[in-house]
């Protein structure tokens, strides 16, 4: 059986090697162990037996040190505390208990074997008491240190906030997913990998965040990783985020939970204290301004939930199962500055959201024979809100009102085969449904009008959107410990498809009406004259989409332990997304741990990785359906073709069916990269000259991120540790939509200075007739982003009853392009004024950032404790709030002192949040019925 998997391992590395398909490192979801085994003058003992024992499950995993005097023991659940014991005739030695393992990590036990009757020693390395030697960096979330940790709705997407070095993702969009989105390094949150027992819980569709969301109650440990340097991740530009569900063992165990948040309880005011930012000195907080309103009050927060795990079978099949259920009601305020008719009948200007939500995780694990283990698992996500991100409050009508829903639900497969004491196996199968994956209900269709600006106001809806997105991926990770080598091979084949109706924040069905933010009119006053422009979809006949892709990767890792104390880790990766050009997405990783003069409580640590990011496929499919021959839209100001003649004469009659093309206003399109020879005959079909347009990409590829860090940690005395790493990313290709169609340069050096559109469009390459185009949108590799930042961790957990850390992190992120493709827009949109001059601090940049947890467990099962976040401001972008130069769009910065500011010029102002609390624990003889 050996020789035939050994043969297999030489044909798979052949294959890896010529089909550039490489692999896949330490599982994710298990941990190893390395034990060496010495003699009392520190000499390498051959062929002593090893054991270990998951005392929790009762697994048992045997194993004979080698010639070097060590054995590895890969693929060891986290469930459960391990015993190591070494036996040797004529020798004693001191077994090892209590071992608790970290996901992704290989944990060292130093076992010295004396005469009998003599003193042995056990010294143990990379355990989570101990300190961390692995080139990843990040923190690992046991079960215990959630439980015990505030967390504000449980939501598993908060708990990365808990590392400082992950900064909030608000501010970057979509926020109606109703999860806490979080970045880290150059700051964007669709490159960061989720994880999931080993297999794959991206969203393909969009990657805003995990296809299903994992109750916190489900999870056994979650490792936040910055720099997951490791080979075995794919499809990030570093962070992870990599989940290990809990599994049941031979006691049964469970907790039932209840949580209230009366809306009530919450302040219903808030000081007018740094109202103005510190960086904008004209800024006056207005006389008549005493208090600052919050958005949602009441916010009334009912959550329950439950768990309950244990054996089927004693030491062979364990089940595991938690459900939760949310229930929030969130109040906002209409503002009595809306028109009466679009307000409530009864008068009341309070208009209340309610947001929904049911998880699910089960899992069983059955133990074939002691060398072959299955674990099944499945999971469900339900969760709807008829009032997302708030859109309906202050002077946006309730009008403006959508139901948005995402539905979808998982199923994985794990299966470990141990084929001999240096050869384990494992295969993983998940299937991930997501539909919809995205649906978006205008609660009354009707034509938008909206006006930013002093007297902003926002009424009508018609956007909406039906899509979906399905996954099946395919693993494997074949794990080979040989002499002082620890090596691992792997691939995954993914297909996802995904398609459907729409966009990401609904496409618009009717028109839209934006007025000039100049004005400060009522809404019923209001009159065509003071229209800045009007946009309406224009269907050419496609406007739907099925679009499969497949995800392909493969890795080779080797631990190399050079001595007992240095390890040198090396990976090579490969990625290939066919939805893009890019076919040699090779990945190296190289990194090392370090004990210096095996000293077991310090540790130094580095690494280098490269890495590709995964680009969503809405954004490729948006030139599927709003191509030349799909649904697209236009925009008309006053006197152009397509422009109303009223404001109720709406929507105007664009059907291309029964409207001469001469007839029809011109349009804004998207194309694809890469498809020089079908754009120019499309084009001329249409009348178009394809030619005209200047910097046509030939190919899209995926962003390209490398990631270099040093760190040191050490364990001060016994139970408080200090760490600090340095991290340096750069990325490149970011992925961004330029107009290729834009207007030329309009530099100004005073305010106010205007182009009228009508200018501007007579400069674009192709001009804008009847029946042609006005913009060209392309997705293509346009955009830079660096990050420095210096990471530090200092933690206490020497005694049992108390528990302390404080995370810092002190960090730069600037950017041309902000990775996720919103937030900040250019102050012009020609490509030529798209590169350095667009350099700026990221819109997630974030100088300083603590994070500070205590608690202290008290006698009568008491536990009482506080998390506390303090951060600095973060960048805002400022415009003028006016088109100044006549490309369609107001996105123009002010000229201060002779020049346009820089984007990211002005800073708001620090953030800070402190959250206590006091929890008691019903021991099995307290309960009652």
């Amino acid at each position: 059986m050996i020789k035939r998997y050994l043969l297999r391992l030489c044909v798979f590395s052949l294959l890896l090697t010529v089909t550039a398909s490489a692999a896949w490192g330490q599982s994710p979801n298990t941990a190893s162990m390395n034990v060496t085994v010495v003699d009392q003058n520190g000499a390498v003992v051959r062929g002593a037996k090893v054991s270990v024992v998951n005392t929790a499950t009762g697994a048992t995993r045997e194993a004979v040190s080698g010639d070097d005097g060590t054995s590895t023991i890969a693929a060891l659940p986290l469930t459960g505390k391990y015993k190591v014991s070494v036996t040797m005739t004529g020798f004693t030695a001191q077994d090892a208990t209590g071992l608790e393992l970290r996901a992704g990590e290989t944990a060292t036990v130093k076992v010295k074997l004396v005469a009998s009757g003599g003193q042995s020693e056990v010294t143990v390395y990379g355990t989570t008491e101990g300190v961390r030697t692995s080139p990843q960096i990040g923190v690992p979330l046991r079960t215990y240190q959630i439980n015990e940790t505030p967390i504000l709705g449980r939501k598993t997407s908060t708990l990365p906030l808990l590392n400082s070095a992950f900064r909030q993702g608000k501010g970057t969009g979509d926020l109606f997913v109703n999860q806490t989105y979080f970045i880290t390094g150059v700051g964007s949150r669709r490159a960061t990998t989720f994880t999931l027992d080993g297999a794959s819980n991206d969203e393909g569709w969009g990657r805003q965040t995990a296809i299903a969301t994992i109750p916190i109650g489900a999870i056994q440990e979650l490792s936040v990783l910055t720099n997951a340097f490791s080979s075995e991740f794919g499809w990030t530009s570093g962070p992870a985020l990599n989940i290990v569900t809990k599994s049941g063992t031979n006691d049964i165990h469970g907790e039932g939970l209840g949580l209230v948040r009366p809306g009530g309880w919450q302040a219903k005011s808030f000081s007018t204290k740094n109202f103005c930012p510190p960086s904008v000195s004209s800024c006056v907080t207005p006389s008549t301004l005493t208090a600052i309103s919050p958005v949602d009050v009441p916010d009334a927060l009912q959550q329950v939930s439950g768990t309950i795990g244990g054996p089927i079978k004693k030491d062979k099949t364990f089940f595991f199962a938690t459900a939760d259920y949310t229930r929030q009601n969130r109040t906002t305020f209409l503002s009595t500055a809306l028109p009466s008719f679009v307000l409530p009948a009864d008068g009341h200007l309070d208009y209340t959201g309610h947001y929904r939500q049911f998880l699910f995780d089960g899992r069983l694990d059955h133990r074939f024979t002691p060398s072959e283990t299955l674990m099944v698992r499945f999971n469900v996500d339900r969760f709807s809100d008829d009032n997302p991100q708030d859109a309906v409050g202050g002077t946006s009508a309730p009008s403006v009102a959508r139901r948005y829903s995402r539905r979808s639900w998982t199923t994985q497969g794990n299966f470990t085969s141990v084929i001999s004491s240096h050869l384990l196996n494992e295969a993983r199968v998940a299937y991930l449904h997501g539909d919809p994956v995205t649906l978006w209900e205008a609660q009354t269709l009707s034509t938008t009008y909206t006006r930013a600006g002093a007297v902003p106001f926002t009424i009508g809806q018609s956007r909406a959107s039906n899509l979906w997105g399905h996954q099946t991926q395919f693993a494997d990770t074949l794990s080979w410990s040989t002499g002082s080598h620890y090596l691992r091979f792997g691939g995954s084949v993914i297909r996802h498809r995904s398609g459907g109706f729409g966009s990401e924040p609904g496409t618009a069905i009717l028109g839209t009406f934006t007025f000039k933010n100049t004005t400060t009119a009522p809404f019923g006053s209001l009159t065509l004259a003071d229209v800045q422009n009007y946009s309406q979809p224009i269907d050419f006949g496609v406007n739907k989409y099925d679009l499969g892709q497949w995800l392909l990767s493969g890795f080779v890792q080797d631990d190399w332990k050079l001595d007992q104390d240095f390890t040198l880790n090396l990976g090579l990766r490969y990625d290939r997304q066919t939805l893009t050009d890019a076919k040699r997405n090779f990945e190296p990783r190289v990194g090392f741990g370090w004990h210096p003069r095996g000293d077991a409580r310090t540790s130094i640590r580095g690494g280098y990785g490269m890495y590709y990011t995964q680009i969503q496929s809405n954004l490729v499919a948006s030139y599927l359906v709003n191509g030349l021959d799909g649904l697209t839209t236009y925009t008309a100001t006053p006197g152009q073709t397509g422009f109303p003649t009223s404001l109720t004469s709406v929507p105007v009659n664009v059907d291309p069916k029964t409207v001469p093309a001469a007839e029809l206003p011109a349009r804004d399109i998207t194309i694809q990269a890469g498809r020089r020879d079908f754009y120019r005959a499309q084009f001329a079909r249409f009348g178009l000259n394809f030619d005209r347009l200047p910097f046509y990409p030939d190919k899209l590829v995926n962003p390209r991120s490398q990631v270099f860090s040093i760190g040191a940690e050490r364990e001060i005395i016994k139970g408080m540790f200090f760490g600090a790493d340095f991290v340096h990313q750069n990325l490149t290709d970011i992925n961004r939509t330029v107009d290729l169609n834009a207007p030329s340069e309009f530099d100004r050096t005073a305010p106010g200075q205007v182009r009228t559109v009508a200018a501007a469009n007579l400069t674009r390459p192709i001009l804008p007739v009847n029946g042609g185009i006005r913009q060209v949108n392309v997705l293509m590799n346009l955009g830079k982003a660096e990050y420095n930042g210096l990471q530090t961790l200092f933690s206490y957990r020497g005694n049992r009853k108390m528990y302390a850390s404080v995370s810092y992190t002190f960090s730069k992120a600037t950017n041309t392009s902000e990775p996720d493709g919103n937030g900040i827009n250019p102050n012009q949109s020609i490509i030529s004024r798209l590169g350095e001059e667009e350099r700026g601090l990221s819109a997630v940049d974030q100088r300083h950032r603590a994070v500070i947890t205590f608690l202290y467990h008290f006698p009568f099962q008491i536990t009482a404790g506080t998390l506390t976040t303090l951060a600095s401001s973060r960048p805002f972008n400022a415009t003028t709030g006016v088109d100044n130069n006549g490309d369609g769009a107001n996105n123009d910065r002010p000229v201060i002192n002779g020049g346009v500011v820089r984007k990211s010029a002005f800073q708001g102002t620090p953030t800070s949040d402190v959250s206590f609390f006091v929890e008691k624990r019903l021991l099995k003889s307290e309960r009652r019925n």
